[in-house]
């Protein structure tokens, strides 16, 4: 049993430690609102310091400014004051600093999506960095360039920048240019199903990854370079790549989510294999990350590959069970191309454990899942329009009292200022105004019994266009898929036996990619659409009058509520490519940081 000295004595240390606490804790809050002070009053100070160094100091502090206002997305107050700063004398011999400012109104302007305008003054600043011998500049303007041309979907534009940039970054040894400009290559040749030449440039992002010490680049990079194994059948070369992007992102704070892809990567080699206890350990790892660190449709890929892994190793109604999860979250968010593959995916383990019949069905369901979404969706577009049509006829009987109100008023004014003399002429006047109002009573019930015969005509000619439109995207969807599938087809033969085959299958792969590129479907699609979103595309260009064609195609997409998958597959762009389209659609749009750009557009 302790003493009561002892007791004493903890006490007091308990009490200096407790008192310790509170005084660093008090010190934290104090440095807290210091630098909230700062952060609030930052840009004040900078406007104040710009004003009042000179020299090189008076364009440190502009630029400093200047990617505040980006930060914040007041891209017009970061505009005007590059332009300021371009009328600074001093600067017309500076080829260097102006090199500096035109990088940035060229970012600015791309930040806008007015990307010609990106691409010319692009164009300028990299004329100043050569004529000031910054090859790091002149290479990183390359690269920004380049994804200008990727956007376009102008491929051997793209290309011919991008080698470009590596060529210059080899010669001066600029590693982060050359890393970024192999990666764009590598990307590009992988969209195009040619992994053999993607795993070259991959292979020259890790190098330059691995000699710069970035260390998240280089587990992209081997990442990158064990899925073209992955493709090319290589499996030991694989696992050995995906083995060594594991050992990175185990130790990166923010590689959870591409540490749950790697394992899930690794699950499917093994599955190829027939290792079984392989592959269930790498699907419990990844899942266990992607269902705790991932999206839903991080989660819903995850377990598709579980699924995909079950079948290779023969265990249908396993991966059926894993299938089930799938579609379930496909359904919650919408996500139409992984509910597609899902039921494709038990169909086909279904027809293989001998059930035809629950096949057949389980397309049936798919068939009616995506018909009553559909429905549902069309019965929202009648219930906006007829709430439409209610609102404008209340706005209308209230135009008709406001005009008849002044009519009383008008005729009470008479009244009062008439003599006895004119009574008759009084009572003649109160006549005919009564029969006027019959006559436009009955004019008024004409036009509503032909209003509601209108609006019934209406909403059975937005049915039937509404279905049109839905099959025209559908055909669209399928027609890209099916075109891309013979593509991946066409890369396979080519490289089985390229001597036999190769002017036939270029001739055929040129014949493809003509067809995934013609707009004479967007052309129908946009006559279809048109029809039932009469106003749709007349409002955005009055938001906004610069919108490309290719933001009124993705807004029109959104607009029906297809996912990011199947735009992807639509446009013929990458996953990625369609989320920078949304973000700069969105900062296009002038919406604020927190609203959601379907959302606005369902509601225009």
């Amino acid at each position: 049993m302790n003493s009561p000295m002892c007791n004493r004595k903890n006490n007091r240390k308990k009490f200096s430690s407790l008192l310790r606490l509170s005084i660093l804790a008090l010190l934290v809050l104090v440095f807290c609102d210091h630098l909230y002070a700062q952060n609030r009053d930052s840009i004040s100070i900078l406007k104040a310091h710009f004003k009042q160094e000179h020299g090189n100091k008076h364009l440190q502090a502009g630029l400093h400014l200047v990617e505040i206002y980006v930060q914040k997305h007041q891209l017009d107050s970061a505009e005007n004051l590059i332009h300021q700063m371009l009328q600074d004398p001093g600067l017309q011999n500076n080829t260097l600093q102006l090199a500096r400012l035109y990088y940035k109104l060229g970012d600015i302007q791309y930040f806008k999506n007015h990307y010609a305008d990106a691409d010319r003054i692009y164009r300028k600043a990299q004329d100043y960095a050569l004529r000031a011998g910054d090859t790091a500049t002149y290479i990183d303007l390359l690269v920004e360039r380049g994804y200008i041309y990727d956007y376009w979907q102008k491929n051997d534009s793209t290309l011919a920048l991008m080698n470009k940039a590596v060529t210059l970054a080899n010669k001066t040894g600029y590693l982060k240019g050359l890393a970024r400009a192999s990666l764009m290559i590598g990307n590009l040749y992988y969209g195009m199903n040619r992994y053999d030449k993607a795993l070259e440039y991959y292979r020259k992002t890790l190098d330059a990854a691995r000699r710069i010490s970035n260390r998240f680049g280089m587990a992209v990079a081997y990442q990158n370079v064990g899925i073209c194994h992955l493709y090319l059948k290589n499996y030991d070369k694989a696992i050995e790549n995906l083995q060594k992007s594991i050992e990175i992102l185990h130790q990166l704070p923010q590689g959870k989510v591409p540490l749950g892809n790697a394992y899930a990567d690794m699950a499917i080699i093994y599955s190829r294999l027939g290792n079984v206890p392989k592959t269930y350990q790498y699907l419990k790892q990844g899942m266990d990350l992607l269902k705790r660190y991932g999206t839903d449709e991080d989660r819903a890929i995850g377990y598709n590959v579980s699924a995909e892994c079950m079948t290779n190793l023969g265990r249908y109604a396993q991966s059926n069970r894993y299938l089930d999860s799938a579609i379930a979250i496909a359904r919650k968010t919408g996500f139409g191309l992984m509910l597609q593959k899902s039921y494709k995916g038990y169909a086909l383990n279904l027809r293989k454990m001998n059930r035809a019949g629950a096949a057949f069905d389980t397309i049936l369901q798919y068939i009616r899942i995506k018909d009553s979404l559909r429905a549902e969706k069309f019965h929202r577009q009648l219930a906006e329009l007829d709430s439409r049509y209610r609102n404008l006829e209340k706005q209308r009987r209230i135009e008709q009292l406001q005009h008849r109100q002044y009519l009383d008023r008008l005729h009470f004014r008479i009244l009062l200022g008439s003599s006895l003399g004119l009574i008759l002429f009084i009572g003649l006047s109160a006549y005919g105004y009564a029969q006027k109002r019959k006559r436009k009573q009955k004019l008024m019930e004409a036009e509503k019994e032909k209003a509601e015969i209108l609006a019934r005509s209406l909403n059975e000619q937005l049915e039937l266009k509404n279905k049109q439109l839905t099959i025209h995207a559908l055909n669209m969807l399928q027609k890209n898929q099916l075109l891309s599938e013979i593509l991946k087809e066409i890369s396979y033969i080519h490289a089985q036996n390229p001597s036999e085959t190769d002017k036939l299958l270029t001739d055929l792969h040129h014949k493809i990619k003509r067809l995934l590129s013609s707009d004479k479907d967007w052309e129908t699609f946009k006559i279809y659409f048109e029809q039932v979103n009469k106003d749709f595309v007349s409002h955005l260009r009055e938001i906004q009058p610069a919108l490309s064609d290719n933001d009124i195609r993705l807004a029109t997409l959104l607009r029906l509520n297809m996912t990011n998958k199947e735009i992807a597959s639509i446009l013929n762009i990458t996953y990625q490519s369609v989320r920078n389209a949304q973000y700069r659609l969105k900062n296009k749009l002038g919406l604020a940081q927190g609203e959601s750009i379907r959302e606005f557009l369902s509601r225009l």
